[in-house]
């Protein structure tokens, strides 16, 4: 009977040291091997506060060229890893939410950063670098033939390879022929978005589709026209605009295209949008004081939600106008779950073989698992997983020991019986 204790004890010990890894093998990592790059290291980005909802990481050195991107703040105070807007002497002026973005002597050793929002320009100078001295030509990417259409507003009129746009530009009353018109965008028309408005004017691009667009401009009940450059005929994926009143003095014009839903929302009495929202901005910060927002942004069925009044006044809701037939959607469309889904319930064909393959999974499988519910929060995942190692072998030595354990256990049991 001794002699069996021992033996059971032993080989106790013994499974439970196999079942135990090794501290050396589970837990330590391999020795980091070093890197060595020939690369020069990149300039550190200069973080500058443009105002409490906007920051610009700023770039410019001797080996690197201007660039500028600007990133929303939360209301936590962390920051947006897309980036709102980016500039550089390739692209040095963008139109966001109402503010506007330009790199300003972009081609010299010293740009500065300007920003317009709310009738008020700020600098902000980027580190010095190396100037470049490119040369600008009318087949630049927004040259174009510009016509004075009235309140200090011009029409920079193409039709190249990105098919026909019309820029509205803000140059002043006494803006004349000649004169630079690379000034404030107020709003782009082309085959994506055919009407706006800006300064008591609507806009609306015409003939869109032929291969000799039109650009009427009316103001005060009066239409003027102005044909853009001849180029391709094209497929116009745009959808007229739906305007929404949502009160406190707010209007939402709703537009939808390839590129997907847009919100412009306009305060009474103002020529000017008061906010944009779309894929990329699709709701307004808390400190706006209303709620305006896209549900489902990327859907293929966009919704547009506001509330402006408080003391439990409902959200108001509305769906987006429909694209042009043959229309498709440049984007990858993913649903916004609404609700989770009842699982099918098994047939009486199939319980069965269900009920075997459950039992005949694989330990290591199961433990993958993590809970759903209201146990979720606590869920963590198995040693197995967390350290992606396979201790299967392990684990069945183990198994085979232990049942050897119970089996001893079980014989001296019978064997003090007997001898009783």
């Amino acid at each position: 009977m001794r002699t069996a204790l021992r033996t059971s004890i032993v080989t106790a010990a013994l499974a439970g040291a196999m079942l135990v890894p090794a501290a050396g093998s589970a837990f330590a990592a391999p020795a980091p091997r070093a890197v060595t790059s020939t690369k020069a290291a990149a300039s550190q980005a200069k973080r500058v506060v443009i105002n409490k909802h906007l920051v610009a990481d700023m770039i410019n050195s001797a080996t690197e060229t201007p660039a500028v991107k600007i990133f929303i703040v939360n209301e936590d105070g962390t920051t947006r890893p897309k980036a709102l807007a980016s500039l550089g002497r390739g692209h040095t002026e963008q139109s966001v939410q109402g503010t506007v973005f330009t790199l300003t002597k972009a081609e010299t050793a010293e740009p500065v950063l300007t920003v317009f929002e709310n009738g008020v320009t700020t600098s902000f100078p980027l580190p010095k670098g190396e100037a470049a001295a490119p040369a600008p030509s009318e087949n630049g990417r927004y040259a174009g033939q510009a016509v004075y259409i009235g309140n200090g507003m011009v029409a920079v009129l193409r039709n190249r390879a990105e098919g026909p746009e019309a820029w509205i530009r803000a140059v002043g009353p006494q803006w004349k022929p000649g004169d630079d018109y690379m000034s404030r965008v107020l709003t782009v028309l082309d085959r994506q978005q055919t009407t706006d408005s800006a300064f008591g004017a609507s806009f609306k691009l015409t003939k869109a589709e032929t291969t000799a667009p039109v650009l009427v401009v009316t103001t005060d009940g009066v239409a003027k026209s102005y044909p853009l450059p001849k180029g391709k005929a094209g497929q116009t994926c745009a959808a007229d605009a739906k305007i929404q009143d949502i009160g406190a003095g707010t209007t939402a014009e709703l537009y939808m295209s390839s590129n997907g839903p847009k919100v412009v929302l306009r305060s009474s009495g103002s020529d000017t949008f008061w906010r944009t929202l779309d894929r990329d901005f699709p709701a307004l910060n808390k400190s706006d004081g209303i709620i305006a927002r896209i549900v489902n942004a990327s859907g293929s069925k966009p919704v547009f939600e506001w509330q402006t009044q408080g003391g439990g006044t409902p959200l108001g809701r509305t769906s987006f106008p429909s694209l042009p037939k043959g229309c498709e959607l440049n984007y990858k469309v993913t649903q916004e779950q609404t609700g989770a889904k009842p699982a099918p319930k098994p047939s009486s064909a199939t319980t069965g073989v269900t009920t075997q393959t459950q039992a005949q999974t694989p330990v290591r499988a199961q433990t993958a698992v993590v809970p759903k519910g209201a146990v979720a929060a606590g869920a963590e995942l198995p040693v197995e997983t967390v350290a992606d190692t396979d201790d299967s072998t392990t684990l069945a030595a183990g198994a085979g020991l232990v049942a050897i354990v119970a089996a001893l256990g079980a014989g001296v049991l019978r064997r003090r019986r007997n001898h009783g």
